[in-house]
């Protein structure tokens, strides 16, 4: 049984990775505070009543200056009294939640509630001012300095919590793990054979320079973004006959094209905000057709896109009300559509000045929203005043101005949080598109210093990877000791004292494949058919199939989706079961190649590490058993893809 001092500590990481409390020593976990341990019973029962869909007697709880503000009968709280505060009267005595057939609230949520109120409201937020961010101002620094600067914010927070970091992982692993995440597939054996037998103790920090000045980086980086962009299922016209899939492939291309070419993420953005013209030129177009409606662009649907995945903030509840859980207004929501009002496309084309929006700058509120419809709204940044149209009919280049400017609050810190949720499976800011006051960051300090960081490289995204990459938070191992306690794990996992297991993207599973089979273009179809409809995929197409069938969780690579149908694929599948190209150039290089040396070949082409000694002792006795060797060699091969250890990118 762990022991409950250990336990404690576990407990309070825990609790410091889910609600976002920082904080300099354990007592933090003693207090109530806001958004840790009031909020969410709030949330839970009493904004349904009281939150921006719905405010009976005038009351807002959303945030903590609406509940001081009160409403009709005045302040619902007074600061450091709860006994005097209307708010907890209603609580104590169960008259809120209001209704007889509403669950009244627990000696617990009522004890927290009436702490916090006596405590004198403290929060998160105020728990994390002043944090020091260990690198001053909006400028580049060495990749190095910053790398430690990262795991000083990391082990502070660990110490607070009374954790013990994991080690450093085995070089084998780290270079898979790179690998994978950089250039999206696993090294091949000359790869690893390099690094694995190279002496020199900056080895790892060269070979991040090295994936990261490839094609390949630019590649994976934009396939991560096309999956991001694209909807779970994409949009169609024409009854569903029509679906963009070859032109979203291309999107991701264009993205990682540009990224090589040395383009900055402000550049890449704004060239895809400010696009017009044909997708054959630019392929960009696409990324309005695919977050419009029904294959064609909308002002709403590119505000709630660009919102979640540029800014990091969700503005969806917003379109049709106030939204009643987060302090997003309807106005704000159609102040940022009104930018994009006046596009108009579908997937082939972008044009201005036809499209929903009469006059620039101003959109009418459409009769499918829940309240104010017909409105007019005037476009307005977000938090940032109202735009003053000067006879502009596209507004989309101001917009793109007033984002990628250095000093914009929601530009930088998204792209950070996207890259640290890639890398390490979870964000800074959870989940990566909800960033506002009451929900703050699990490390304050190190999402600021990242953040003017990136900024300070002019949106380096490379800048950004080699940053992150050379910190000994990424270079942990996911190996754990088996019979511990699985709280305490998952508790260092949350807090970034230790690197996730995370199953390989489709892409990443694809290319591996096909570089291991020595065919890029592997056909693992379990259905045929060629027949194409309109700008549709083929029927039968070998890259969407393996897509669809091996997708994994967007929203949690720690999340094993692999079931009977992917296993029966890689278990059954004739290609998997014959030769390898690769394998077949091996042996010609090398024909006087011991079994021995053959196996290693395949260990390392596959699980990037040379066979223990047991694993090649049994694989040869296996290969020397049969007296077909080719057969026998494809046999390790087909047993090496079909291990887990494969299958994760860890």
């Amino acid at each position: 049984m762990m022991h409950a001092a250990v336990y404690r500590r576990s407990v309070l990481a825990l609790l410091i990775g889910l609600f976002g409390v920082s904080c300099e020593s354990a007592t933090a976990a003693d207090e109530s505070l806001l958004e840790r341990d009031v909020l969410p019973i709030l949330v839970k029962n009493c904004l349904g009543c009281h939150g921006g869909l719905k405010r009976e007697g005038g009351l807002d709880l959303r945030t903590l200056p609406a509940m001081l503000k009160g409403g009709e009968s005045g302040p619902a709280i007074v600061t450091g009294d709860a006994a005097t505060s209307e708010l907890w009267k209603q609580i104590a005595d169960d008259s809120m939640p209001a209704g007889d057939d509403r669950e009244k609230l627990s000696v617990a949520e009522k004890a927290a509630i009436r702490a916090w109120i006596d405590a004198g409201l403290p929060t998160v937020q105020e728990r994390q001012k002043g944090v020091e961010t260990l690198l001053s101002g909006e400028k580049r620094h060495e990749p190095k300095v910053v790398a430690r600067a990262i795991d000083q914010h990391i082990d502070k927070l660990l110490t607070a919590a009374g954790l013990e970091a994991s080690e450093s992982c085995q070089d084998s692993l780290f270079l898979r793990r790179v690998c994978l995440d950089l250039v999206g597939r696993v090294p091949t054996a000359k790869e690893a054979v390099a690094f694995l037998d190279d002496k020199d103790p900056d080895r790892r920090a060269k070979l991040i320079d090295s994936l990261l000045a490839r094609p390949g980086f630019g590649k994976q980086f934009g396939r991560t973004w096309r999956d991001w962009v694209c909807p779970p299922e994409l949009p169609s016209n024409g009854n569903a006959g029509t679906q963009p899939y070859a032109q979203a492939r291309a999107l991701g291309d264009w993205i990682g094209k540009r990224l090589t070419d040395g383009a900055s993420w402000a550049e890449i953005v704004r060239e895809i905000l400010t696009v017009k013209g044909e997708i054959k030129q630019n392929p960009q177009v696409i990324f309005y057709a695919l977050v419009g409606e029904g294959g064609t662009t909308s002002a709403d649907g590119t505000s709630r896109a660009v919102a979640s995945l540029f800014m990091g903030v969700q503005l969806q509840c917003a379109r049709c009300h106030d939204d009643p859980y987060r302090d997003w207004s309807q106005q704000e929501h159609w102040g940022l559509a009104a930018f994009f009002g006046r596009s108009q496309g579908d997937f082939t084309k972008i044009e201005v000045g036809k499209g929903a929006s009469k006059t620039p700058g101003e959109i009418s509120i459409p009769g499918s929203a829940f309240r104010n419809s017909g409105q007019a709204i005037r476009a307005a940044f977000l938090r940032g005043g109202r735009y003053e149209v000067a006879g502009a009919d596209d507004l989309r280049p101001a917009f793109a101005d007033w984002l990628t400017a250095a000093g914009n609050r929601f530009f930088s810190p998204s792209l950070v949080n996207r890259v640290w949720f890639y890398l390490f499976s979870r964000g800074i800011v959870n989940p990566i598109d909800d960033f506002r006051d009451l929900n703050p960051p699990s490390h304050p300090g190190l999402m600021r210093m990242l953040s003017a960081e990136f900024a300070g490289s002019d949106f380096d995204i490379k800048h950004l990877f080699r940053c992150v990459c050379n910190s000994q938070a990424y270079q942990r191992t996911s190996r754990f000791e088996l019979g511990g306690d699985d709280r305490d794990r998952r508790a260092l996992t949350t807090v970034f004292g230790r690197m996730p297991m995370r199953l390989m993207t489709a892409d990443m599973l694809y290319d591996s494949l096909g570089q291991i089979y020595g065919d890029q273009k592997l056909d693992l179809r379990t259905s045929s058919g060629d027949s194409t409809v309109g700008m549709a995929a083929p029927v039968g197409d070998s890259w969407l199939e393996f897509q669809r069938r091996f997708g994994t969780n967007e929203e949690d690579a720690t999340d094993f989706t692999h079931g009977v149908a992917q296993m029966l694929t890689l278990i059954n599948h004739p290609r998997l079961q014959a030769r390898s190209k690769a394998l077949d150039r091996f042996q010609k290089t090398a024909p006087d190649a011991s079994v021995a040396a053959t196996l290693e070949w395949l260990y390392l082409s596959t699980l990037s590490r040379r066979p223990g000694e047991l694993e090649l002792q049994e694989a040869c006795e296996f290969v020397e058993r049969l007296s077909d060797r080719a057969k026998a060699f494809d046999g390790v091969l087909w047993m090496l893809i079909n291990r887990s250890e494969f299958l994760l990118a860890r």
